[in-house]
Formats: structure tokens, sequence, C-alpha cells
């Protein structure tokens, strides 16, 4: 089967929904063709040597990065790229997948839709924000709306994220729930650590406002304090140096708080840690939660969709929704250290049904559904 993707920014550096499944389709034997921009996920603009270094997992699929540059989009107050099609979308394909709400590639999925009759499916990845933007501005809602309404099949991560569709117009029974996938095999090797021995407490992803890093950085000061076999790692890409800064002034003090940067593989740091820390401000996928509970950690997040649907609380992890609770969670697993194992094996057992070996399936079913 051909496969068009049409991705804004496809960046395979990271194990994203998009890049494992282009990775997974191809070695199922799909025939893949990727259509994106040359910015990175945090929109930076990558020479080609760049892009093919970090593209080395992929031999058959064909990758192409076309001339872009950014434009303002409704529901954003950032620049969004846009890059211009290759001749290559002229093909022929059985499927064209588009990925994402509101995006240039989901209005381009459309337009070939209408020109070429083809047969697509759309990656929705709304989130809270978004959809409360969107319905409240009703010609902007209309526009980014339009590509899922005459789509073939559309796809959302979670059965909240299927009724904001609905909510903004889509055909309820087009849209199907495909929960995000991770290598459950990979994870789930991680050791569970001995209950006697130092407390690591880790945070990993991108340093900006929108993961909410802030809401963790007073609990921690508390924590660290208090309690002298407690520890604190950080790791990930600063986004926005200034939002970076602050957070990690006041965490830079204690000599048991350490600062890795961005880590390319985070199995590492998931060896290292007891607990996780997940202070988003909204997710669409949260897929540092699955992966931290297939590692057999304590993970305290949000309390927010879709972390609540991962989460059962206090038997495969924690929901704070004030960050007084947070400090109040890890001072209850410091203090039962034999909890945070128990916690842990509940948690990998859990997520095992979200391995991407499962996940796959229904990215396929969906295909055959609409050809």
């Amino acid at each position: 089967m051909k496969v068009l993707h049409l991705i804004d920014a496809f960046d395979a550096r990271f194990e994203r929904d998009q890049i494992k499944l282009v990775e997974l389709l191809e070695k199922r034997g799909y025939d893949n063709t990727v259509i994106t921009s040359r910015y990175s996920s945090d929109w930076r603009f990558i020479k080609k040597a760049e892009f093919e270094n970090w593209e080395k997992r992929f031999s058959q699929t064909k990758i192409i990065h076309t001339p872009s540059f950014k434009i303002p989009t409704p529901f954003s107050n950032m620049l969004s790229p846009i890059y211009l099609p290759s001749r290559q979308i002229l093909s022929n394909f059985d499927i064209i997948h588009a990925y994402t709400f509101n995006t240039y590639s989901s209005f381009l999925g459309a337009a070939l839709k209408i020109v070429k009759k083809s047969k697509v499916v759309m990656r929705s990845d709304l989130s809270s924000a978004t959809y409360h933007k969107a319905k409240n501005a009703p010609f902007q809602r209309t526009l980014a709306t339009y590509p899922f309404k005459i789509a073939d099949a559309v796809y959302a991560f979670t059965f909240l994220e299927k009724q904001y569709l609905a909510n903004l117009g889509v055909n309820e029974n087009k849209i199907r729930v495909i929960p995000v996938g991770i290598d459950y095999k990979k994870f789930s090797k991680v050791t569970i650590t001995d209950e006697d021995k130092l407390v690591s407490i880790g945070y990993v992803g991108r340093l900006c406002s929108q993961k909410g890093v802030h809401r963790i950085t007073a609990p921690l000061q508390r924590v660290l304090r208090e309690e002298k076999n407690a520890s604190v790692t950080f790791a990930g890409e600063i986004e926005d140096a200034n939002y970076a800064d602050a957070a990690l002034a006041s965490l830079k003090t204690y000599g048991s708080f350490e600062y890795l940067g961005y880590q390319s593989d985070v199995l590492p740091f998931y060896k290292v840690c007891n607990i996780i820390l997940v202070p988003s401000i909204f997710e669409t996928g949260a897929i540092t939660v699955l992966e931290a509970m297939a590692s057999g950690k304590v993970v305290i997040a949000s309390n927010i969709n879709p972390i609540n649907e991962y989460i059962e609380h206090e038997r495969t992890g924690f929901l704070f929704n004030e960050e007084k609770e947070v400090y109040l969670y890890l001072k209850k697993l410091i203090e039962n250290p034999n909890l945070i194992k128990e916690i842990g094996r509940r948690a990998r057992k859990e997520v095992a049904k979200y391995d991407w070996n499962l996940i796959i399936r229904r990215y396929e079913e969906m295909y055959r559904s609409v050809m």
C-alpha cells in the first residue's frame, strides 16, 4: 500500500507518534512518502545534512523536505510552517495521511481530496485549549474543521478529543480513537529501583511554559530542604531560555539537583529515577507518562486529559490539581518506599495495552476501512 504522509514538521530525533508510525509501516512493507517542511519540531530551520542524520532509521521511506516559510495561523500565537508541495504529490497514492488540526498539512490534504479524489485520513491532535478557542470563533472554526469534515476518516488520541471534534461539527461516525503508542518492550526492561536506595525525582521534557515546570519548582525546593535522601534530576531541551533560567535558578542552589540538558535517549534517565513528574498545562498524547509507567516509575502528573485516562489516582500513579499536592505526594512516597515499587509494578502492567505492536494494527484497520 502506498501512503503519502503530510506533516508540518517531521523531526526524527524524537519517537513521536508520526515518526514511530512511519517507521513501523515501513517495517510492515508499506511504501511511504513523507512531504514536510525544513523546520524541526521546535520550529528551527534545519540543514539537509542534519535531517539526513536524524533520519538514518528509515531505509525505504522517501522523506522530502521542501522549501518552507512561516505564516500566522488561527488559534496560535506562533508562526506556523508552510512547505511547497513537491512534484511527488502528484503521484498516485492509496492513502493520504495528513497530520494535525489547524495545520497547513491538513489543508493540503483537503485540497488533494478535492482535486485528486484521494482517500484521506486525518490526525486530530486537538488540545483542549485549541478546542475552546475554536468553539468561540465561528469563522476560524469553519476553516479549521473543513479538512476533517471532508476526510474519509479522522482519528483522535482520546474519547474526550473525539467529543471535541464532534462538538465542532465533525461527523462522529467517522472519528476513531487510536491512543498514542510506546515501545513497551524497550521501556518495560528498565529495572524498578530498590526501595533502600536514594529516592530520585525526575522531570524529562521541554523547558517551556506549556510543560508547567514552574508548577513543581517550589514543591521540589521544599523536598530538597527537608529530605537528605532525595535528589532531583531534570532533562530536556530548553525551548524558552528566559523561562528555563527562571525555573532552574531556584533549584541549582541545591547540591542534590542536576540538569542534564537534552537527552536523545531517555532510557538511561528512567533507569536512575524512582519518581517522574509531569506538570503539563495541557497535553494531547502525553507519551512521557506512558513511557515512565512502562519503566515501572511512579508518575505524579497534572490532572488533565489524557493523563487522567492513563493514571488511576493512588493506584497506578498520582494526579494533582494544585502545587501543594505535589509536595504531599512526594513526601508520602519518600516516607513509604515500598509504595514506590508497588505502584511502579501496577503502572507497568496497566500500560502494556499501549504497546506499538498493538496500536499499529488499528492504523492498518483504519486504512483498510477507507479503501
